[in-house]
């Protein structure tokens, strides 16, 4: 349970569950022998779903991104989502929870001829993974270390006005009352 606390695999494999019931059939038609096989790729509903991935992607994994793949936040969107408040990564999760629910209430046909493929099974699997991080996945902040005489900055100035907020970790006017990300109050 504790893995499932401090790291992000309950959001990793909603993800990925996400993106394969995409591209995976949605629904299998079997009529007179033959069998046809629809999939979200093709049509709108599967291009919002991608959407939705690619958001939670950026809001949960921010961190990874910023280290990694620094181009993506240098779109107006992507500035969007790196100063936002982590609180907000909840957004996307709803949008997919909200979206998921529709495709099965309202792409849902009762027939023999119609039976629900692995697409359906895994966007299911994914909403749950992604609903699970956000209940139980709690962030553990590691405060940055002081640094010795050898490795101090040369100006002094910009390190003496700043400090680290507990909840998040992030760098803050020395005068701040709340951390401008995290909302927590000094």
């Amino acid at each position: 349970m504790e893995a499932i606390k401090n790291k992000r695999i309950l959001a990793l494999v909603g993800i990925i569950c996400l993106f394969i019931g995409t591209i995976t059939p949605y629904f299998k038609v079997s009529l007179l022998g033959y069998s046809y096989s629809i999939s979200l790729w093709k049509y709108w509903e599967g291009k919002v779903i991608v959407a939705l991935i690619i958001a939670n992607t950026m809001f949960i994994f921010k961190d990874y991104l910023q280290k990694y793949v620094p181009q993506v936040f240098n779109s107006s969107l992507g500035q969007k989502i790196e100063n936002a408040s982590p609180k907000l990564a909840i957004v996307p999760t709803i949008l997919v929870v909200a979206f998921v629910v529709y495709l099965t209430a309202h792409l849902n046909v009762a027939s023999k001829f119609l039976k629900h493929g692995l697409g359906f099974y895994a966007l299911w699997i994914g909403v749950v993974g992604l609903v699970g991080h956000v209940i139980f996945y709690k962030k553990t902040v590691q405060t940055e270390q002081p640094m010795n005489n050898q490795q101090q900055p040369v100006n002094n100035e910009t390190t003496q006005n700043v400090k680290y907020c507990p909840k998040c970790g992030n760098k803050v006017d020395q005068s701040a009352t709340t951390c401008f990300m995290c909302g927590n109050n000094f």
